[in-house]
Parts: structure tokens; sequence; C-alpha cells
């Protein structure tokens, strides 16, 4: 596997680590619901938008058959 591949990797599991960090950080009142929401968006827009194109997906064609 080459380099960018492996980085991408490594980004996407951080990233989905990140989301249940902040969910639990938001179930436990250290942070609130809206400065929750805001994170939890900007972590999912980084996998949808960088990373899973880097890794191969086809983003648009997933999304286009979440809408049908």
């Amino acid at each position: 596997m080459d380099m960018p591949k492996i980085v991408a990797k490594m980004r996407f599991v951080y990233h989905s680590n990140m989301l249940d960090v902040v969910n639990v950080l938001n179930q436990l009142h250290i942070i609130s619901d809206d400065k929750a929401e805001m994170k939890n968006k900007i972590h999912c827009m980084t996998i949808f938008t960088d990373i899973l194109p880097r890794l191969g997906y086809d983003v648009e064609g997933l999304l286009k058959e979440e809408e049908s």
C-alpha cells in the first residue's frame, strides 16, 4: 500500500474517533449541543470531502444512492 493511502487511513481513524470523543463530551455536559454539532460537522465533512475520495470511494455516487 502506498504512503498516501496509509496516511488517509490514519486520518480516517482519527476523525472517526473524534466523532465519538465529541459525543462523549456532549453527553457528559462538558461541551454544549451546538458546539458538539459544529465540531462533528467539521470531522464528518473532512471524512466525506477529503479522506474518502483519497481512498478511492465514489462519494458523489454514494450520496446519489442515498437520495433515491
